[in-house]
């Protein structure tokens, strides 16, 4: 079981500018006074935009030309095999974000680092988000969120269910939350070993979000990237929905989201076309080891419409990655998945 990280002061290098930079970058804070639980503070600041997800079967995929050339095998390294091994010694400490759950509506939630803010989850259009704790899925962040000092969180809620939907585009084509917004920031232990914590922040009476995160000393930013390769059915279209998510022994029972898509908001495209999924997020932590083992697992529905009825195929399976072997694929009755894997020595 996870310990409970509570509102307490660690002793961590470079506290007091990683604390400073937290500050600056969330912009202008103010004490809320007479707040429950952890001490929260809202704020005047800048928000990641999330933008909105359309409705059924959209168009989401990166459609690539298909590829005629040799494949990798199963268990095989593609040409950017593993990281060169001697260059994994000097990994970063950084945040990994394992879980997510309210009991309350949430609209968007952003993560601080002191140097880098990034969107950590999004309400999705269509999402209901059902009384009691619920657990959310996160949606980044898109770049691993440094743990030198002092990491923040911006929670953006809903205060009825009538302000669902209500965003403002802003200059650089984002969508940002309208509505209040909470602050809380603490200080990630440092500590030598992997370790997992669950805070819990209760910005009113009968309201608490859960956040559930590893703090990994030396870790290593790892890419995943998913394609798709249908086998060409003439004229009838295919979709696909379903989930894809990360599992590592130091994941503590936790399975880190990359792509999770419900049948009413499946992706749709061309049969016979090789398609990227748009994973979110994309990149995981893993701790720097030269006996590094994790593994993606693998549960799409493909859904083949054929004159007035439709047919489903399961895809669901489980792939083994190491330092070495980068490059797996799984093929069902000529639909084949194809995981790449880069690790990301520098970041």
């Amino acid at each position: 079981m996870l310990p409970t990280d509570s509102s307490r002061n660690g002793t961590n290098r470079n506290d007091s500018n990683k604390e400073d930079g937290v500050n600056q970058l969330m912009g202008k804070v103010w004490d809320w006074n007479n707040m429950y639980g952890t001490n929260l503070k809202k704020f005047d600041g800048s928000v990641l935009a999330a933008n909105e997800d359309g409705g059924r079967c959209e168009d989401d995929v990166t459609a690539l030309r298909e590829d005629h050339g040799d494949d990798p095998k199963d268990g095989s390294s593609g040409p950017e095999s593993s990281a060169d091994i001697d260059d994994w010694q000097d990994g970063h400490r950084v945040v990994q974000f394992l879980a997510i759950s309210a009991n309350f509506p949430i609209c968007a939630i952003n993560g601080y680092d002191g140097e880098h803010g990034r969107c950590i989850y999004a309400h999705s259009e269509g999402e209901v988000q059902e009384d009691g704790m619920v657990d959310l899925v996160p949606i980044g962040p898109c770049e691993l969120l440094m743990a030198y000092g002092a990491i923040g969180l911006e929670i953006f809620y809903y205060t009825t269910a009538r302000d669902e939907g209500h965003f403002v585009r802003e200059d650089e084509g984002g969508l940002r939350p309208l509505g209040p917004r909470i602050i809380v920031q603490w200080n990630v232990d440092d500590n030598d070993e992997i370790e997992g914590y669950t805070k819990t922040i209760s910005p009113g009476p009968g309201r608490d979000l859960e956040i559930t995160y590893l703090v990994i000393p030396t870790a290593v930013q790892t890419s995943v990237e998913v394609r798709l390769k249908l086998k060409d059915l003439g004229y009838r279209s295919r979709a696909v929905y379903g989930k894809i998510k990360a599992n590592a022994i130091d994941y503590r029972n936790k399975r880190v989201h990359l792509f999770s898509c419900d049948r009413g908001r499946c992706l749709s495209f061309p049969s016979g076309t090789t398609s990227i999924l748009p994973l979110s997020p994309s990149k995981i932590a893993l701790p720097c080891s030269r006996l590094l083992k994790f593994h993606i697992e693998v549960d799409l529905t493909v859904i083949t419409t054929c004159e007035s009825h439709e047919e489903d195929k399961n895809l669901k399976f489980s792939l083994e990655f190491t330092r070495g072997i980068t490059s797996q694929e799984r093929e069902v009755d000529d639909d084949r998945v194809q995981v790449e894997i880069k690790y990301d020595s520098e970041y």
